[in-house]
C-alpha cells in the first residue's frame, strides 16, 4: 500500500479545501486544547484518513496558531514498513539476534535518532512551511533518503499551511523530526531516547510547542490478528474500551512508572503502536512525575481502505 500517495491524494483532491475549511470552522474555539498548549503539554494526534484524523488534527493546528507561539517541534513516526531498501536491510540486520553484535550496532547507527527533512521548507498543496533551524548532529540528522516514503506528518503539515493561507498570515515555522529506532536490542537500552530528549530540550524555548503523531492501535485482519480476533469483543464500543485500557496501561508504564521496556513490549505486541519508539523520548522529555490525559479515543475502520474483511 502506497500510504504516502494515498494521503497525498486525500489532501490534493478538489473537494479537500471545503472539507478542511469545515474542520477548522468547528475548531475555532477550544478551551481544552488552549489550556493544554499553555500548560506545556505534548499533544498527540493520529495520522489516519482525513475523515478520522482531520477533526483532531484541526483542533491541534488551530490551537497552535491561537497560542501565538514562535515555532512547533513535531515528532513524526518513521514507519519501518516503508523504509527504502538500504535502510530496510539495516533494520533486518538489527532485528536478527543471531547477527554479529557489531553488525547490529552498525545497523542501529543508521536508523537511530531523528531525521529532519532537507531543503529548509515543507511543500504542501496549500503553500510552503518554513523549517525552523535546529542543530543537526547526532542524534538529529538531515535526511539522506530515509524519509522518501514517510507520510506520518504530511496531513498535519498541510493543515498547518492551509490555516495560514486561509487567514493570510505567516505560517508557523516547524521542526519536523521523524523519530527512528530508540531501543538498542544489543545493549537492551533506551539510551538513544534519552540522548534525543536532551538534544530536543536544548531547542525548546518558552514560545515553542511540541506535538507528536502516532496511531496507537493496529488491529484486525490486515495486521495479522486472525488468531486473537475470535477472543476479542465484536462490538465497536466494547473493542474501543478494551484497547483504551491497554493504551492507558502503556502510558502509565512509560510516564508514571518509567518502565520503558515493558511499555515498549506492550506497545509492540499488544497495541502494535507505531509510537513505540517515540514514547520513550516523550517520557524523557516530560521527566519524572509526568501524567497523561486522553481527550478522544476512537478506532478507525480501515477495512474498506485496505480491501479486507472487517475488523
Amino acid at each position: 500500500m502506497d500510504w504516502k500517495g494515498y494521503y497525498r491524494g486525500e489532501i490534493a483532491r478538489p473537494q479537500a479545501r471545503s472539507t478542511i475549511a469545515g474542520l477548522f470552522a468547528r475548531a475555532e474555539a477550544d478551551p481544552e486544547i488552549d489550556a493544554l498548549i499553555a500548560g506545556g503539554a505534548i499533544l498527540s494526534f493520529p495520522h489516519t484518513a482525513l475523515s478520522y484524523a482531520g477533526p483532531l488534527q484541526a483542533r491541534v493546528v488551530a490551537g497552535l496558531y491561537r497560542a501565538r507561539i514562535s515555532e512547533v517541534i513535531a515528532l513524526g513516526v518513521l514507519h519501518t514498513s516503508v523504509l527504502p531498501l538500504p535502510y530496510a536491510e539495516a533494520l533486518n540486520r538489527l532485528r536478527d539476534p543471531s547477527a554479529d553484535p557489531d553488525v547490529r550496532k552498525a545497523a542501529l547507527s543508521r536508523l537511530s535518532g531523528a531525521f529532519l527533512p532537507s531543503g529548509g521548507k515543507i511543500t504542501t498543496p496549500f503553500g510552503d512551511l518554513p523549517i525552523s533551524p535546529i542543530a543537526s548532529h547526532r542524534p538529529i540528522r538531515v535526511d539522506a533518503g530515509i524519509l522518501k516514503n514517510e507520510f506520518s506528518l504530511d496531513t498535519f503539515l498541510s493543515l498547518m499551511a492551509f490555516y495560514a493561507d486561509r487567514r493570510g498570515i505567516d505560517p508557523l515555522p516547524v521542526v519536523p523530526l521523524y523519530v527512528g529506532i530508540t531501543y538498542d536490542p544489543v545493549e537492551d537500552s533506551f539510551a538513544v531516547a534519552a540522548q534525543l530528549a536532551r538534544a530536543l530540550r536544548r531547542g525548546i524555548g518558552p514560545e515553542t510547542a511540541v506535538v507528536t503523531t502516532g496511531d496507537l492501535v493496529h488491529y484486525g485482519t490486515a495486521y495479522g490478528d486472525e488468531a486473537r480476533i475470535p477472543r476479542m469483543p465484536k462490538e465497536k464500543r466494547a473493542l474501543e474500551d478494551c484497547f483504551l485500557g491497554e493504551t492507558e496501561d502503556v502510558l502509565v508504564l512509560a510516564l508514571s512508572r518509567r518502565n520503558l521496556k515493558e511499555a515498549f513490549i506492550k506497545s509492540l505486541e499488544v497495541l502494535k503502536s507505531d509510537q513505540r519508539y517515540i514514547l520513550p523520548v516523550i517520557a524523557e522529555l516530560l521527566g519524572p512525575g509526568a501524567d497523561y490525559e486522553i481527550i478522544h479515543f476512537e478506532l478507525s475502520d480501515y477495512a474498506g481502505i485496505l480491501s479486507v474483511d472487517p475488523p
